[in-house]
């Protein structure tokens, strides 16, 4: 099936030309750091791997940088370790995923005659962002490449700590308007749009597996509407908040029937007042941030459509019997997925990649929907990807960066054609998944990931992404005044952030 899979991808898209270039062997020769537990290429790679080398990139077919190993530092995503599989597997396990990685890897130190370390993992995602500076503090070179979980790592791109990606002169191979790249996530990241201290693409798992989407256990929903498609109802364009507080009222049952609501009855529609009440801010279009007449970021939440949203959260939330925010008493997100798999509520919100990890064995079928939008105005169905996608950045004491240039390039690429199929279309959208249509409502998602510059720098413009996670334990109904009240500190974050990137190169 991955081979498959993959000839058609490569068919679909039209190989670059081929250009020729330097290798720089000196700077291989300088910064070699071959260790013991390294992936390199077998002699023998088997036709299979053979045939997917197509490139999609504009690299020359094969490069040699003379055997240098890369070092990777990478911090592990929350509710399944996934992050880790973005660019290391041990062997060939059998797994789509584990041995799309693992052939990519081959793939590529082949092409490239280099060797990729097996990264070191970290579970402290701050104090990861902490090993790195004090690295280059210290002016070494331990790791070539960071991979940062975003909200804690993102701040290092303001630091001075990283290179500009964007910089030829450094970075010669780099196309990030390439579709393997995620091109608009890394511009909106950027304060001018053309300095780019991270990336992030198809080379990250947790790009595609962090987007927001809705779960909707298909036997409870077929048993109070069967004669409603729900597919039906994204295609045309009503699936909105009220649609979802409309469906959701009629399914509360008082399970363990004590004459309260609490959390082990059966509700219509549930989520948390944490990352997945930003999730349905995500759905709704609602944008901390918009840019001005010169294309920088100005603190923008103050406006009509923030307040619609809010008011259809509310109701949703807090005025429908049917619906229930924390239900389990806790703001962990695994918990209400746990419920979710055991049969116990309608609908639910959380990403993407918590449905190959909870729902692989869940006895009833299931959907998978795009979040709801704001109402029938808005002009598509939107998500956002969950603050823990990896970036990927270099740090400004690493020499040697034609090399590592080729191999993000040459990684992101094959990653595109060999990794984004196997868990894409493989493992989330045949696998993990109950019928063909949820893996269309997939791509639909994938297709209108958005993201504004306040919501990826949320850590240094005083948490602004959080907004509504305290508004919704506040259970705050009137949300002007606390955003005016707000202002001032967000707008001076921003100035100082700005004056931050202004001093970089």
């Amino acid at each position: 099936m991955k081979r498959i899979l993959s000839c058609i991808l490569a068919a679909l898209f039209l190989l670059a030309s081929v250009a020729a270039c330097s290798n720089n062997s000196a700077n291989a020769d300088n910064d070699a750091k071959n260790t013991t537990n390294t992936q390199t290429p077998t002699a023998d790679l088997t036709e299979e791997a053979e045939e997917t080398a197509r490139f999609l990139d504009s690299m020359p077919e094969t490069m040699d940088f003379g055997g240098r190993g890369l070092n990777f530092l990478l911090t592990e995503g929350s509710n399944g370790n996934i992050t880790e599989l973005s660019l290391w597997a041990e062997e060939d396990t059998g797994e789509v995923v584990d041995t799309a990685v693992y052939q990519r890897n081959l793939v590529v130190t082949d092409r490239l005659n280099i060797a990729i370390n097996q990264p070191e993992m970290s579970t402290d995602w701050s104090g990861s962002a902490g090993t790195i500076r004090n690295m280059v503090k210290a002016g070494s070179a331990d790791y070539d490449v960071f991979g940062a979980y975003q909200y804690y790592g993102i701040v290092l791109g303001s630091e001075g700590v990283l290179m500009n990606l964007n910089n030829k002169e450094n970075f010669p191979y780099n196309d990030f308007d390439r579709e393997y790249w995620g091109t608009g996530y890394i511009k909106n990241m950027s304060y001018d749009g053309e300095k780019y201290y991270w990336a992030t693409g198809d080379l990250a798992l947790r790009y595609t597996g962090g987007m927001y989407v809705i779960y909707v256990n298909s036997t409870i929903f077929n048993n109070y509407y069967p004669d409603i498609n729900l597919y039906s109802v994204v295609d045309e364009g009503d699936w909105t908040m009220d649609k979802v507080s409309e469906l959701a009222t009629v399914a509360y049952i008082d399970l363990n029937a004590n004459g309260s609501r609490d959390s082990k009855d059966q509700y219509g529609f549930v989520t948390q007042s944490n990352d997945l009440t930003d999730g349905v801010a995500a759905g709704c279009m609602v944008d901390f941030s918009t840019r001005d007449d010169e294309g920088h970021p100005v603190i923008s939440l103050d406006n009509e459509w923030t307040y619609k949203f809010w008011d259809k959260y509310y109701a949703l939330m807090f005025n429908n019997e049917a619906c229930m925010l924390n239900p389990v008493g806790t703001d962990d997100s695994v918990a209400i997925m746990t419920a979710f798999s055991e049969g116990q509520f309608m609908m639910t919100d959380n990403k993407l990649y918590q449905s190959p990890i909870y729902l692989r064995d869940m006895e009833d079928d299931f959907m998978i929907l795009p979040m709801p939008k704001l109402d029938e105005t808005q002009p598509h169905y939107n998500t956002r990807i969950h603050d823990s996608c990896t970036l990927f950045g270099v740090p400004v004491s690493v020499g040697g960066t034609d090399c590592i240039s080729a191999a993000l390039e040459a990684l992101s690429s094959e990653s595109f054609k060999e990794v984004t199929p196997a868990y894409y279309e493989i493992a989330l959208k045949v696998k993990f998944t109950r019928d063909s249509d949820s893996g269309r409502m997939i791509e639909l998602c994938h297709e209108n990931v958005t993201i504004d510059f306040a919501a990826q720098w949320s850590n240094k413009l005083g948490d602004i992404n959080h907004f509504f996670r305290g508004r919704a334990d506040a259970k705050d109904e009137a949300i002007a005044s606390t955003i005016a009240k707000n202002a001032k500190i967000w707008n001076k974050s921003m100035d100082k952030l700005v004056t931050a990137f202004d001093g970089l190169e």
